[in-house]
């Protein structure tokens, strides 16, 4: 069961539409909602997390003797987006309350807002997903 949330801009008054955090009962294998920074954009966006990382495998012969080959995985970010998790997008005190999902923690106030380039965005719990 996942959660809503709605970034609010203390300073500035900037707000987006609520997000979604997590994924529910029957999509929680394909889904993982969380906010992240679009940098083309310049607005915070619910993305995918499970689409956020992707593997590419490389095949290559290393063995010539025994003729086998070895997969090599190699793990690349979408570099379009930062998440709410990363460091630098929140600024860290230990006396926030945080939104926990997935292994992921989100800080529920402190955030970094594109709009005036300060700490000041509050993730406002507005509800749970019920699936």
């Amino acid at each position: 069961m996942g959660f809503a949330i709605s970034p609010i801009c203390i300073n500035c008054g900037y707000k987006t539409k609520s997000i979604g955090i997590g994924g529910g009962r029957l999509n929680h294998l394909t889904k993982y909602g969380a906010p992240a920074l679009n940098t083309e954009s310049n607005e915070i966006e619910q993305i995918n997390l499970y689409d956020y990382k992707k593997t590419v495998i490389i095949k290559k012969k290393f063995l010539y003797f025994f003729s086998k080959s070895i997969e090599i995985e190699i793990e690349t970010k979408n570099e379009k987006y930062i998440p709410y998790y990363e460091p630098g997008m929140f600024t860290e005190d230990l006396e926030i309350e945080n939104h926990y999902w997935g292994g992921k923690c989100f800080k529920k106030s402190k955030n970094f807002c594109p709009k005036c380039k300060s700490y000041n965005i509050d993730f406002i719990d507005t509800g749970i997903w019920f699936d």
